[in-house]
């Protein structure tokens, strides 16, 4: 049997949601929900139900859904769903408030039901490979960059859990260990209210890791390189594109000519084969797969994982002496 699915919130990345359930072959898109009715024109492209108000949508015949909405919004939805019986996909940041997370979680476990939070780049290929080539014992140090540029459809979040949420959960993930915050630093040059600059230091065990995020350039990256004493590697998120350098062979160092010089600084670079997918589709996927086990299927992002990144981040906020705001669209 097909699993029954709905999304609600139809912003950016609840339209991608509905695009792909549509053409999952063992899911069903039953209805979608948003309370701009000029959305309607999505759901007859993907015959199915429009609803405006969630109480409707939520008393649906649904095995699960996927939650979009705005961040702050998250809770009531959530639990509401849960009451329903449904199954949750919830977009990233998993919640306002880390109570909030945690009362998600709870309810969860009460009502069995599966909640999974949609932290997308685990299911990016380059990201995968990375997980079967790279020993983090190995690695002593990252840098991360994502940036900009600004998207129009963020109103009430900084840059902080937009962009660099991501790279916590993939560090948490990478290294299966909850770090130390040693250092942030946020920073505005917009008109927005909200940190449009991000930068963060972090330590897991014997790896320290530096995230950079920004929506100040209008180019996109979204890089990770991790250093190590043989081979370092660089990522590309977007590209879905990883490759590894190291030092070029032993060479005798005699005269200290030019020659010499540009043998020290030349690597050995490979790059690392990664099939490419569209990561969304792999984790709905995942997601539905997930359902139909009654089990969160790894790498789905589970709660107690999500919480971790919360965690992380209020304690970034703490040290800054800052409220954190967040309500993604």
């Amino acid at each position: 049997m097909k699993v029954k699915v709905g999304v609600i919130g139809l912003g950016f990345m609840g339209s991608a949601h509905a695009r792909v359930y549509n053409k999952l072959k063992d899911c069903e898109l039953v209805g979608i929900c948003d309370s701009n009715s000029d959305k309607k024109h999505i759901a007859k492209a993907y015959n199915c139900k429009f609803f405006e108000d969630s109480e409707d949508f939520l008393g649906e015949n649904l095995d699960a859904v996927s939650v979009c909405t705005p961040t702050s919004m998250h809770r009531d939805i959530v639990m509401d769903a849960l009451e329903k019986g449904k199954h949750i996909l919830v977009e990233k940041p998993f919640a306002d408030t880390l109570r909030n997370g945690e009362e998600m979680a709870k309810k969860a476990a009460r009502m069995d039901r599966l909640l999974a939070v949609g932290y997308i780049e685990r299911f990016n290929s380059a990201v995968r490979k990375l997980r079967e080539v790279v020993d983090c014992s190995q690695i002593y140090s990252t840098v991360s960059i994502r940036f900009g540029p600004f998207p129009p459809r963020m109103k009430y979040s900084g840059v902080f859990l937009d962009l660099a949420s991501h790279e916590i959960d993939i560090l948490n993930y990478l290294t299966k260990a909850q770090p130390e915050v040693l250092y942030a630093h946020f920073s505005s040059k917009s008109d927005n209210s909200f940190e449009d600059y991000a930068y963060i230091s972090l330590k897991y065990g014997h790896i320290h890791s530096h995230i950079e995020a920004s929506w100040l350039p209008n180019y996109k990256l979204r890089l990770i390189h991790l250093y190590g004493n043989e081979r370092f590697y660089a990522l590309n998120y977007a590209q879905q594109k990883l490759k590894s350098y190291r030092a070029p062979p032993k060479a005798k160092i005699e005269h200290g000519s030019w020659n010499d010089i540009l043998w020290l600084s030349r690597h050995v670079e490979e790059d690392i084969p990664v099939s490419a997918n569209e990561p969304l589709a792999m984790e709905l996927q995942g997601f539905v797969d997930s359902v139909k086990e009654h089990d969160v299927i790894e790498p789905l992002c589970t709660p107690q994982e999500a919480l971790q990144v919360l965690k992380v981040t209020d304690c970034a906020f703490s040290k800054l002496g800052m409220q954190k705001k967040c309500d993604t669209v």
